[in-house]
């Protein structure tokens, strides 16, 4: 999530200090990659440890003149007749717990004799904290209260192979750690997913840790010389080592776990089945809406669904033209993911994910009953929910999946949503909606970079057949496609018709023309015409939603939002929104759609649909008021503005 990074210098080290400082620059940069909210480093020379933190992004905070000062100051230690050992630990943050605005909520995290930089999130933290009164919790970061449980332990005298271990085997969630000590000359690097990777020189007494294998690499091809002999070592899940920082050598291997505290955070989630959870209704509103809409009589797709028709009998050409899914099989993918499949415990392949319930289970599946070695990845343009990072902590820490985070310029991101938004306020139109869901696009551009990066052939996917919305593009005057999971195909002449509305709704409204233009052209660019000979994993084998759910919830603790009955689309803090809106005007959203694919395909009844979308389309306003609170709109003008939009039925 965030990305951690540092360099070590050993005692009477050649590296020198103008070296040493361009080797930190460009991990500080290369790191960004994974979060701009914040930035942060501590350096260590001898007994002193200095930290610096601020709530700017890590290419500006190489700039700022109070990290100048401590870095140079730091820097005189090796300018001595016989250089000292000198020690940085970085942070670039993502922020997820803790205002990025109050400087003690970034990193690194200082508590007692404890210096800590974190990636991941301790789902736990809560529990951790009540089950240990004694400890003092003085901040929102998780990390507090890993590095106050190390500073305890090893307060009370215990070695720091035994406190690692305590701690990590307490612990529920994704962490990776890099600690320094006030008492101890050397430097604690700790993971359960497998998010650490170390370069070591030790005929020149120096080391440098980073948070992916390709920032290692880049960097080393950066700094040239001597570096290039070096070779990049992953730290295994569910390891550690010890630094010693007179000679920068790793020393301690040992082994952390967290199975313990996976069972203890079970006992604490309701495991609630989503269908079961009680949902306060606003009936009047969604009964309005339902009484005088016609629907297909076989499927629940209403009469304001883009191009729809119905026959004598009341079917409607969706379910007419429908064709049932054909799945290639178990054996099939078994055969393709032999292709692939690593026998040394490498990674094999890279697994888009989103933090919601497909890409979770797609995750599981792949680690535990195919046996691959993936690697998660994430592209976070802004509307990552704390609640998806929250799962896919759990997820991964619990797998020991490395996890690759990707992280947009957020402020940049939000401030284009925002700008759209406000256009379309001033000119409401269905088919003018998927531009707030712009910013994410890019993510299939970064899948194939990460590809080449990783040197990993296969990219997997868990979409599943049931979610295409084509009344998305239909709005635009676009007719839907064939059936078939891969969302983003479409017909030239379609994408010609699309670009047509979009360039005819930008001189109606020039709104629209702001700066977000140059981010939603590459965003159309990376979905509809990069390559994406990706795997699709329900292209094999059965999307089972009940399985799904009771695999989450029941073996992960995964948590479900508050305001909504479905476990789908809670980890997208855009789809409450663009629902309310979808729902609002033309009296249906994506659960329609959702449902009627499940109709079709004998899962669920007719019945059993309707009663679903009627309790799924309620709308999630603590949410809404969330989305506006974090792209700066006003709640109640947008709300207002919706609502007074002229409906389709």
């Amino acid at each position: 999530m965030c990305g951690i990074f540092g360099v070590v210098a050993g005692a009477g080290s050649d590296i020198g200090r103008g070296e040493f400082d361009l080797l930190l620059t460009r991990l500080f940069l290369r790191s960004e990659s994974r979060g701009k909210e914040a930035a942060g480093a501590a350096f260590c020379s001898g007994s002193d440890i200095r930290v610096i933190r601020k709530a700017l992004p890590a290419s500006e905070l190489l700039a700022h003149e109070e990290y100048q000062r401590f870095r140079d100051d730091a820097l005189v230690q090796l300018e001595l007749p016989v250089a000292g050992a000198l020690a940085v630990i970085g942070h670039a943050r993502l922020v997820t717990n803790g205002l990025q605005g109050i400087d003690a909520n970034n990193q690194p995290v200082v508590k007692g004799g404890v210096v800590c930089v974190h990636n991941g999130i301790i789902v736990n933290e809560p529990q951790l904290w009540a089950q240990q009164p004694a400890l003092v919790k003085e901040t929102e970061v998780d990390t507090e209260v890993v590095a106050a449980m190390l500073d305890q332990a090893i307060s009370s005298g215990v070695s720091l192979a035994s406190a690692t271990s305590s701690v990590f085997g307490r612990i529920y969630g994704e962490a990776s750690l890099a600690v320094l000590f006030s008492a101890r000359q050397s430097m604690l690097l700790a993971t359960n997913t497998g998010s650490l990777f170390l370069v070591a020189d030790a005929s020149r007494k120096v080391a440098f840790y980073c948070s992916e294998a390709a920032i290692a690499r880049k960097v080393i091809q950066q700094m040239g010389g001597s570096w290039k002999t070096c070779t990049v070592k992953q730290l295994k899940a569910n390891t550690a080592v010890l630094i010693d920082l007179a000679t920068a050598e790793p020393g301690l291997h040992f082994s952390v776990g967290s199975d313990a505290a996976a069972a203890v955070a079970m006992q604490d989630t309701v495991s609630t089945e989503p269908g079961q959870r009680t949902i306060t209704l606003s009936k009047d509103l969604v009964q309005q809406r339902w009484r005088s809409m016609r629907r297909c009589t076989c499927c629940i797709l209403p009469e304001t669904m883009p191009f729809i028709k119905f026959d004598a009998d009341g079917v409607c050409n969706y379910c007419r033209n429908y064709q049932r899914q054909s799945l290639a099989g178990e054996g099939a993918l078994l055969r393709l993911l032999d292709q692939y499949r690593s026998n040394n415990g490498e990674p094999d392949c890279l697994v888009g994910f989103s933090g919601g319930r497909d890409s979770s289970y797609g995750l599981h599946l792949l680690k535990t009953r195919y046996g691959m070695n993936p690697i998660a990845y994430t592209y976070d343009w802004g509307m990552v929910t704390d609640l998806a990072r929250r799962n896919q902590a759990r997820l991964c820490g619990r797998l020991g999946v490395e996890h690759i985070w990707v992280s947009a310029d957020i402020k940049a991101k939000r401030k284009n949503v925002r700008r759209n938004v406000e256009a379309w306020l001033r000119r409401p139109d269905l088919g003018m909606v998927p531009l707030f869901m712009a910013g994410d696009k890019q993510f299939m551009w970064h899948a194939n970079r990460l590809m080449k990066e990783t040197d990993i052939r296969l990219m997997v996917y868990s979409t599943n057949h049931y979610e295409r919305t084509d009344f998305k593009t239909g709005f635009c005057g676009v007719a839907p496609a064939s059936a078939g999971i891969r969302l983003n195909r479409m017909s030239f002449l379609s994408k010609a018709r699309m670009v047509a509305y979009y360039l005819k709704n930008y001189l109606l409204n020039p709104g629209y023309i702001n700066k977000s233009l140059g981010d939603t052209f590459t965003a159309f660019l990376s979905y509809y015409f990069v390559r994406q000979d990706f795997l699709y994993l329900f292209d094999y084998i059965s999307w089972d939603e009940q399985e799904i759910n009771r695999t989450l919830i029941g073996e992960y603790g995964w948590e479900l939002a508050k305001d909504t009955p479905t476990s789908w689309r809670i980890g997208d803090g855009t789809a409450p929104f663009y629902n309310y809106i979808y729902q609002t005007i033309a009296g249906f959203s994506e659960y329609e759609t959702f449902r009627s694919n499940q109709i079709r395909e004998g899962v669920i009844s007719r019945d059993e649909a309707l009663r679903l979308v009627y309790l799924e389309n309620q709308p999630r306003i603590a949410s809404i008021h969330e989305y506006c609170s974090i792209i700066g709109v006003d709640f109640n003008i947008v709300m207002r503005i919706i609502d007074n939009v002229k409906k389709m039925y």
